[in-house]
């Protein structure tokens, strides 16, 4: 496992939010708010049932440095409610919510955690995994997390979970989101360096069939970088480059993925709710808040 020193350096080191030009998203994204003071936030997801933002903080990374991961809980005009809702977890990343439980994705499994009173549902174990990192549900309730040097997914239907879905195209699979039919993944390419983690080969975005299984690199998506978060707003797909901080749209072929706005190195898990988009920044330990503006 890499410590928390060497996954910060590799996350770049940059500060100011500084939109790429010339780029339309660079005029439709307004910042609306950025709160600091986190620990290595991987993730952020908000809650609409009680109208609130769960931030995933790694805190110490790798079991090394122990059971120190957090949930923290934020408004939506971005004032901090609760520092340490829930604690004693190990590197909380990917987060998804289903009913009344959310579900997080964990170097130890995934927790299923009361949205009530934040305690701890359930672990449910991802046999054989190897880096749990996102989470999403579809339609019909089925839970999803991605192994990213696992390389495959799996599937969890009434707490019990498999090793689902394994496949070529499916290299180093990291942000993962449901969107009807399909599952949105967002790969941090092929052939990981782990010293430096980073991917020889630049990832891009891959679809897969929820009812077939079938793996497909999207059209007009490939090559963008170590790509984090996977979110959705109106018809735009939402990935980001980890490494360099550039979120990219794309919108199943009909809008190739070159629009983009660049925020700064060591963007994580972002996030989407209506058209404000939640950037979780691990370097820098914010979060920010930004609102498209068509």
């Amino acid at each position: 496992m890499l410590s928390r020193l060497n996954l910060i350096h590799v996350m770049g080191a940059g500060l100011a939010l500084a939109l790429a030009q010339p780029a339309a998203l660079a005029d439709e994204f307004v910042e609306n708010w950025r709160l600091a003071g986190f620990e290595l936030p991987e993730s952020a997801l908000y809650d609409p049932a009680n109208d609130r933002i769960i931030v995933g903080n790694i805190a110490g990374f790798g079991p090394d440095t122990g059971m120190d991961g957090y949930l923290s809980l934020v408004s939506p005009d971005g004032e901090l409610i609760e520092q340490k809702w829930v604690t004693g977890l190990m590197d909380p990343k990917g987060m998804a919510i289903l009913g009344g439980s959310l579900y997080v994705a964990d170097a130890i499994g995934l927790h299923e955690i009361s949205l009530a009173d934040g305690s701890l549902v359930q672990t449910i174990t991802l046999e054989g995994a190897q880096f749990p990192n996102d989470v999403t549900v579809d339609d019909g309730g089925t839970i999803y997390v991605t192994d990213m040097f696992g390389e495959a997914i799996y599937r969890v239907v009434d707490g019990t979970a498999e090793r689902w879905l394994t496949d070529p195209a499916l290299t180093l699979p990291n942000g993962i989101l449901a969107d009807g039919s399909n599952l949105i993944v967002g790969s941090m390419g092929a052939n990981m360096n782990m010293e430096t983690f980073s991917a020889e080969i630049p990832g891009g975005i891959v679809l897969i069939d929820i009812e077939s299984g079938a793996v497909t690199a999207a059209e007009s998506a490939s090559g963008l970088g170590g790509l984090d978060g996977v979110a959705k707003i109106g018809d735009m797909i939402l990935v980001n480059d980890n490494p360099t901080g550039t979120v990219y749209a794309w919108g199943y072929g009909t809008m190739p993925a070159d629009d983009a706005i660049t925020i700064s190195p060591g963007t994580a898990d972002m996030s989407a709710y209506g058209n404000t988009l939640l950037v979780p920044m691990l370097n820098t330990g914010e979060l920010i808040s930004l609102t498209f503006e068509e």
